[in-house]
């Protein structure tokens, strides 16, 4: 039995799109450790600014620094547990990498006059980095970012004591998306 031209490019589209599925649960998989522990920073770093803003830029530090490990840490125990290494792991670590030197550089020409200013920022620019990597590796980083990015304007315009919002908002999105990664 032989299959005909038709059938055969059926098949190859079947293979092609449960692979692109697959990279995709694999991408969500991957992401949702790294998620949750960078919206409980958010929740210790926008909280702890809002009760000791005096110390907030050290804290800051201290916790960009925790977390760029635990990132490095994170991948690695991908590598270890048999996992195939991503090739987009790199380009993961870069994006981000520039994402933080583009908000410092921009605080350093473009101070921030208000507390609110410095905070809506950086959340704003992960809200729209999570859309713009979802353009690529799937839909529920689109929502996600979509939601950091509307409540960083509500919170914005229309909340205060802001760092709390952020911290419980801010924070609370990104462990929500990484539970909600863990079940694609």
């Amino acid at each position: 039995m032989s299959l005909s031209s038709q059938e055969a490019s059926a098949s190859l589209q079947q293979v092609e799109e449960a692979s692109r599925r697959s990279s995709q649960l694999y991408f969500y998989h991957c992401s949702s450790p790294h998620l949750i522990m960078w919206g409980i920073i958010w929740i210790i770093g926008y909280g702890g600014t809002g009760l000791f803003p005096r110390y907030g830029w050290w804290l800051w530090l201290g916790l960009i620094v925790i977390g760029s490990v635990g990132g490095i840490v994170l991948g690695h125990r991908y590598k270890r547990d048999g996992y195939a290494s991503s090739p987009y792991a790199w380009r993961m670590g870069a994006l981000w990498a520039i994402i933080l030197f583009f908000v410092f550089g921009t605080y350093a020409i473009l101070p921030p006059h208000l507390d609110k200013q410095f905070c809506a920022f950086p959340a704003l620019i992960t809200g729209c980095a999570y859309m713009a990597i979802g353009l690529w590796r799937g839909l529920r980083y689109v929502i996600s970012g979509m939601v950091v990015a509307t409540l960083t304007l509500v919170g914005y315009y229309f909340i205060e004591p802001i760092f709390f919002w952020f911290a419980a908002v801010g924070g609370g999105a990104m462990i929500l998306t990484g539970l909600w990664f863990r079940t694609a």
